[in-house]
């Protein structure tokens, strides 16, 4: 019965890889309000890029147009989210998950002021979107 131990192994990684993956999609496609997922922009559209790194958000503060679509980058290891809100309550206009190495997009349709923050790592992990 031991001959079978690896394939029970790659099965459940398998498995496991699997889970992630749609948890990932399914985090990060949410809808929001006044910002949304988006694939790459194209063909013209106005972009604008974020990164995270060390903890923190860069630049942040950042001011775009209308309908930009921002192309954030997580440089650390750790997974970070870009969540809507201030002093770690959410207010619901958007909340995106960064897991680390990867890059995702926002679109900001929605004109005004949009303070966020890291819920995984707190208060001291934020930063402001400004739309004109």
């Amino acid at each position: 019965m031991t001959h079978h131990l690896p394939m029970r192994l790659a099965l459940r990684t398998a498995a496991l890889a699997m889970v992630v993956t749609v948890t990932f999609v399914a985090c990060s496609s949410a809808p929001t309000t006044g910002a949304s997922a988006a694939p790459a922009a194209g063909g013209g559209g106005k972009t604008a890029t974020l990164e995270i790194k060390n903890f923190a958000f860069a630049p942040a503060t950042l001011t775009i147009d209308k309908g930009t679509v921002v192309t954030v980058t997580n440089a650390d290891g750790a997974t970070h989210t870009m969540t809507s809100g201030t002093g770690g309550t959410k207010d619901g206009k958007f909340d995106q998950r960064f897991e680390g190495g990867t890059k995702g997009t926002i679109t900001f349709d929605t004109v005004g002021t949009f303070a966020y923050f890291c819920n995984i790592h707190g208060v001291s992990m934020t930063g402001t979107i400004v739309v004109k």
